[in-house]
């Protein structure tokens, strides 16, 4: 996975360049969508998420017309919520949660070795 890729965002008349890795998840709110990174202020723009989900690649998914999540950093996934790096839950309802958890479990196939995983943690 490109760990390069990047969102272009104009916020005022500043252009932002945020790398697809250090974004935790987009939350719209009114006309606003919220950008939650990793480090550092989230960033506010008005907008909408059209304008955004052709930059992103297949680590995100958008379980919910509020979210778009970065499969990336999702702790826990269970009891009808996500929990992001950072402790932000996320509740979802049961249709939503059910779509998250096919497109994470297609992520964690597509991404993660879990023959060498399950040998370094003694399985």
């Amino acid at each position: 996975m490109n760990t390069e890729k990047m969102i272009y965002i104009k916020k005022r008349q500043t252009r932002l360049a945020i790398k697809l890795e250090n974004i935790l998840y987009l939350e719209k709110f009114k006309r606003q969508i919220i950008v939650h990174i990793t480090e550092g202020e989230d960033i506010c723009v008005y907008g909408k998420f059209d304008a955004l989900i052709p930059m992103l690649d297949g680590r995100f998914a958008h379980p919910h017309q509020s979210y778009i999540i970065n499969m990336q950093h999702v702790i826990r996934l269970g009891s009808n919520e996500v929990v992001m790096l950072g402790g932000m839950r996320i509740r979802l309802g049961n249709h939503c949660f059910a779509k998250l958890k096919k497109a994470y479990d297609e992520y964690i196939k597509d991404n993660i070795n879990i023959t060498k995983y399950s040998d370094r943690i003694g399985c």
